[in-house]
């Protein structure tokens, strides 16, 4: 119904007394003539002063409308991949199709508006007559109800009802989510709450780099339930043939085992852990993981080159040696005579050196026959870390030959050392070298806690082919972030910068905050193993997002293309192959610029993949280059397999809804108080908003000029 009517203006007083000064003036010129044609001349000016006064005023007619609507509940519906377990001779999805089939649903909508919702791991809006798939591989309930309270706000949500298995196994708190929705959720429980028969092999893990030889530790988790003196073999296998084993009693509840594998040979290791499956067992997809890691010859031997004693240099040199597989010699500049005799001593045994590191180092002591043979060993495949300081990256190394194999430019300065407390800044915290665990957003979070660091060098930009992986937050370089850790590969070896002191922070103050240093460790584990991974001579370049997925999870690739003279190339046509069970996939990777491609290969089974990618442009081929990738992990919608009435039911009690059964929905709508809600709709139409009002104007100003022309007045 119709309210309320309102009329405003804009200067409306100012306008008005204009106005009527207009009116007035117009009357003195006509008034001792005011008779016949004046009148109508008089008529037409004070008709086109109105006129030109309301179209100055901008008049606006407001109208209010009260009216009423039906109160707006969302279906939640859970179409993640859990839901095709069966529980007894019925799977959860058909439990879930004879709800929405059902009359409880359908009289929902005559006392309400019903907007339908589907989520694994994203919420998505759709239609009624739209089809579920239960393919999502992850059930974040928490990321469902938060996306919810968005695209409903102001719409008057009064209910959720929320069908589901409760299987919750990412993103936050749903009870959280539950508490800020603002609305009642009815909770379905789909599914046995009971724990299943069921076996799986929840996680494998082993040491990403392993040698030749020497024994590697891998950590097998495995949990059952509903078996009763019951023993099975836990085997590994690489390429199919068994290479370690373990008899075990399964009883209700995880068991951990550790299996010693010694490799016979280097190169890429794709261990399949697996146990048989069980009579009766619930689900046989999560009986089997799938782990790499790359084997090498020997030891990998670290030559640190100090221009100090530090804290960072003691850092770096206890977490290194702590490592088995790691021969660590340090020579720090203390004596200058003595450091430089001992610098070119081992420099003439480069060649016996996988990497070599740089720390604080002024390149007075770098210059001539040293920095010759780094860069020559960079050149025949080894690594070279160069780490910053007060007396690194001074104005000699711009001019000097290390200048041509670093990541980054080097300013012609003599004073690039700063102290002033910041934190790294992340374009991408997804690059292996920055990898702390499978999860992304769990990896950002932990490097976002890290403390501050309190001194960098200011550097230039980073080369054409190089890899920023962190940047300074408020420093610029050419209208671009600073780089302060950055990536290169120069000709069969691979260079790295970290423009940075005080790194010591992210391990020992980790400690003294009550964690651990688990990040600093992992990233300098890292770094050294992308360091001495040897890569041929290829003009294509391959990275996949991270070196093994989850099953069901999207593989992205990226990949880099050089010309014959090893300068990035864009326009070319770039392929991407792999073959699995179903055939083989080729997918058309999109141009990035600067050489850089990237796509999506979609997902795939459990195994170790060979990608092949193939580039041509209009001048020819451009050639071809290979790299790999593991599917370990089952997905996630196996680790638990019963129903989680538990977790439903406090989303429910915390929304101030209520947890049913599937039996149980319609004395729960029923239940539901759906009154319709007032609405409040507020119409403003300007008078003035079209064109007539001034061609009208025009037309009275034309009018009066002709009537004084016809009359002789002008």
């Amino acid at each position: 119904m119709l309210r309320d009517i309102g009329f405003s203006t804009s200067d409306g007083w100012l306008l008005l007394i204009v106005g009527c000064a207009g009116i007035y003036l117009a009357f003195l010129m006509y008034r001792s003539r005011l008779k016949g044609t004046h009148q109508l001349l008089l008529g037409v000016r004070v008709a086109a002063l109105v006129l030109l006064i309301g179209l100055l005023m901008e008049p606006i007619l407001a109208l209010t409308l009260h009216t009423q609507r039906l109160p707006l509940v969302a279906l939640l519906i859970d179409d993640s991949e859990s839901m095709k377990i069966a529980d007894g001779d019925t799977a959860r999805f058909e439990v879930v199709k004879a709800l929405l089939a059902g009359h409880s649903l359908k009289n929902l909508r005559d006392r309400a508006r019903v907007t339908q919702f589907r989520f694994s791991d994203v919420l998505t809006h759709m239609r009624e007559e739209e089809e579920l798939t239960w393919a999502g591989r992850a059930s974040d309930l928490a990321g469902a109800l938060d996306a919810l309270r968005e695209q409903t706000m102001g719409e008057g949500l009064a209910a959720v009802v929320l069908i589901s298995d409760g299987g919750q196994n990412l993103g936050g708190s749903p009870e959280r989510a539950a508490v800020d929705l603002g609305a009642p959720v009815i909770a379905v429980g789909t599914g046995d709450p009971v724990a299943p028969k069921d076996v799986s092999i929840v996680s494998a893990v082993i040491d990403p780099l392993g040698y030749v030889g020497r024994s590697l530790v891998m950590q097998v988790r495995v949990l059952s339930s509903g078996f009763e003196r019951v023993r099975e073999r836990v085997r590994v296998l690489l390429d199919d043939r068994e290479v370690s084993a373990q008899t075990i009693a399964l009883a209700d509840g995880e068991q951990t085992l550790e299996f010693e594998i010694r490799p016979e040979r280097s190169g890429r290791h794709a261990f399949s852990v697996q146990i048989a499956a069980q009579a009766d067992e619930r689900t046989v997809g999560n009986n089997r993981v799938v782990v790499s890691t790359d084997v090498l010859e020997s030891r990998v031997r670290i030559l640190i080159l100090s221009g100090s004693p530090g804290a960072d240099l003691g850092y770096l040199r206890r977490v290194l040696q702590e490592d088995a597989n790691l021969e660590v010699e340090v020579l720090v500049r203390t004596l200058m005579a003595g450091w430089q005799r001992d610098v070119h001593r081992a420099l003439r045994t480069l060649d016996e050196r996988d990497i070599v590191a740089l720390i604080n180092a002024p390149y007075e002591v770098l210059a001539g026959v040293p920095e010759q043979a780094i860069v020559a060993f960079v050149q025949k495949g080894g690594g070279l870390l160069a780490l910053g300081g007060d007396a690194a990256f001074d104005n000699g190394y711009a001019h000097s030959a290390l200048a041509d194999v670093l990541p980054v430019q080097v300013l012609r300065s003599s004073d690039t050392f700063q102290e002033r407390a910041f934190a790294l800044s992340f374009p991408d915290s997804r690059h292996p070298i920055l990898r702390v665990s499978d999860d992304p957003l769990s990896d950002r979070d932990a490097w976002e806690v890290l403390p501050p660091l309190l001194s960098y060098n200011r550097v230039g930009a980073p080369v054409s082919n190089a890899t920023v992986l962190a940047h300074h937050p408020t420093e610029r370089v050419d209208g671009k972030p600073m780089p302060v850790l950055a990536i290169r590969r120069v000709g069969a070896g691979k260079t790295a910068i970290i423009a940075y002191q005080t790194f010591w922070r992210h391990g020992l103050m980790m400690w003294g905050d009550g964690k651990t240093d688990a990040v600093a460790r992992a990233f300098w584990k890292n770094m050294v193993r992308w360091l001495v991974t040897r890569d041929e001579m290829s003009r294509i370049k391959i990275m996949t997002g991270k070196p093994a997925y989850r099953s069901g999870e999207a593989v992205a690739v990226h990949a880099s293309i050089f010309d014959h003279l090893l300068q990035p190339r864009s326009g070319a046509r770039v392929l991407a192959r792999v073959g699995d069970s179903l055939g083989v996939r080729e997918v058309v990777l999109r141009d990035l610029g600067g050489g850089r491609y990237a796509g999506n290969l979609g997902r795939f089974p459990q195994g170790d993949y060979e990608l092949q990618v193939q580039a041509r442009a209009n001048d020819g081929d451009l050639g071809t280059g290979t790299g790999r990738f593991t599917v370990g992990r089952y997905s996630l919608e196996y680790e638990t397999v019963r129903l989680r009435a538990e977790l439903l039911g406090d989303i429910a009690t915390r929304s101030g809804g209520q947890y049913v059964r599937p039996g149980d929905l319609k004395a729960a709508l029923d239940s539901l108080v759906l009154a319709p809600e007032p609405v409040i709709t507020l119409h403003r139409v300007r008078l003035w908003g079209h064109e007539w009002p001034l061609f009208l104007l025009v037309g009275l100003l034309v009018l009066e000029w002709t009537i004084r022309r016809r009359l002789g007045m002008l």
